[in-house]
């Protein structure tokens, strides 16, 4: 990490109750493309949860191509948290942007030049689960394109009273689904949206966000062909995701069926249907779905009127088709992968999980040869969100695959992350020296200075 960074901390009461800030001004240069980090040193702060906690993370940034940028922030038990990734398009700066999640508008919906407060991509509210907040917290920012460069200005933390925390998935979350295992009609409705933003435009379809919405799973117990009809008097709206071996909370893909008809009734899957997908002007109903043999399906079922009405879900399983009343892996994970002074940290998080014995990290050069890395015990039966590290010296001075698999207790596998890394720059190369106007200077220059290496790392001295 750095030195010689400026790190100043103000003190406000509000409402009888503190608020404190940690800020630190580095000035750095973000290598193009490359990895810097930058410290934040807390301390006086103790326990955070819902009482009193982290509030918003704030960020200056001066860069052409906000798109170019990944940005997570590390506490100091080494867990990180997404702000935003790939982001702004072919737009400019974050000009004193703050994450926090009781803003008013996603990261991912905002255009630059980011200015004001923004919900991050990641959750940040788990940040106040109860864990000491003294200590290093890290802002790890990658350009991972070239072409721009860029000066990271400002970083800071707040911590005020009454702050967000870690949310329980309800029915009408993603994470909170049920599974549906047999044919018969059954009634549903949910009163609300969730705790969670499930949909936004990467991954909603047809659909224009949520109202009052109901998740479900699926799984093909044999091959056939499966259809629904939602028999209702209101509008209803639904989209179906799969298939995919197992469920995967926030869903990262378009759906496979979608319908946001704006006709009242019922609406569903229907063989013959004539189309996938249909917007406000369809007439509620789409194809039916010919799935395999154990693919799984997340369904939603949302009511756009938002008058409280029930619904009836009735099945159609034709050609043999059945459901399965397997339990599910329920699991959200999130991958990251980086080079840090010559070690490559492999992190990842799952936010449930079910019957699980162990993960299995591996490397590769050619995915064709597999060489185990490390084997880290998993944590059984949790649905709370539990994060994993593991640290490989011994990788080879290449691009770098890695693949992370989970073993259940009866022993079957299942991988579910795959990451890669170009290792094939030597990290103790300096590529440029730079001062903190960004002019290139030599290893004699007096002051601050940032030495930039091959492997796009920095490192700041003041000397």
């Amino acid at each position: 990490m750095k030195n010689g960074c400026l790190f100043t901390t103000f003190l406000f009461f509000l409402g009888g109750l503190f608020s404190q800030t940690f800020t630190s001004v580095p000035g750095v240069i973000i290598p193009d493309p490359g990895i810097v980090t930058e410290e934040v040193i807390v301390s006086g702060i103790g326990e955070i949860d819902c009482d009193f906690g982290l509030s918003e993370v704030c960020i200056d940034i001066s860069h052409n191509r906000d798109s170019d940028l990944d940005i997570y922030l590390f506490d100091p038990d080494g867990v990180f948290y997404e702000l935003t990734t790939d982001n702004g398009g072919d737009g400019n700066n974050y000009i004193v942007t703050c994450f926090d999640m009781i803003a008013a508008t996603s990261v991912v919906f905002g255009t630059a030049p980011f200015d004001g407060s923004y919900i991050p991509e990641g959750d940040l509210e788990q940040v106040n689960n109860g864990q000491n907040a003294d200590g290093t917290w890290i802002l790890w920012l990658r350009d991972d394109q070239s072409g721009t460069v860029g000066v990271l200005n400002e970083f800071s933390l707040t911590f005020s009273a009454s702050v967000p925390c870690p949310g329980v998935p309800l029915e009408a979350d993603c994470g909170g689904g049920t599974q549906v295992c047999s044919s018969s009609t059954f009634t549903g409705n949910s009163d609300g949206d969730g705790n969670f933003v499930d949909l936004n435009g990467s991954n909603d379809g047809c659909l224009n966000g949520e109202h009052e919405s109901s998740w479900y799973y699926f799984q093909a117990a044999s091959d056939g062909v499966f259809a629904f009809t939602i028999e209702t008097a209101v509008d209803y709206d639904f989209a179906v995701w799969g298939p995919m071996a197992m469920i995967t909370c926030p869903i990262d893909e378009s759906p496979l069926r979608c319908s946001y008809a704006g006709t009242t009734g019922d609406t569903g899957l229907q063989v013959g249907a004539g189309d996938n997908s249909e917007n406000d002007f369809g007439d509620g109903f789409v194809n039916a779905i010919t799935a395999l043999e154990g693919e799984v399906f997340i369904l939603v079922i949302d009511n756009f009127t938002s008058d409280g009405s029930s619904f009836d879900l009735n099945w159609s399983l034709t050609d043999g088709a059945s459901l399965d009343c397997t339990p599910l892996p329920v699991e959200l994970t999130d991958v990251l992968l980086f080079n840090d002074q010559g070690v490559n940290l492999f992190n990842w998080v799952t936010a449930s999980e079910l019957n699980s014995d162990y993960f299995l990290i591996e490397r590769s050069i050619d995915f064709i040869e597999w060489e185990t890395v490390a084997r880290v015990k998993g944590a059984g039966n949790t649905s709370k969100m539990t994060h994993y590290s593991i640290s490989d010296v011994d990788y080879n001075k290449s691009i770098n695959y890695y693949r992370l698999t989970q073993v259940d207790i009866d022993g079957e596998s299942k991988i579910i992350g795959m990451e890669s890394i170009d290792n094939r720059v030597d990290q103790s190369k300096v590529f440029m020296i730079v001062n903190l106007f960004g002019q290139q200077v030599t290893e004699s220059y007096i002051g601050a200075k940032v030495y930039i290496y091959e492997d796009g790392s920095v490192r700041k001295v003041n000397r």
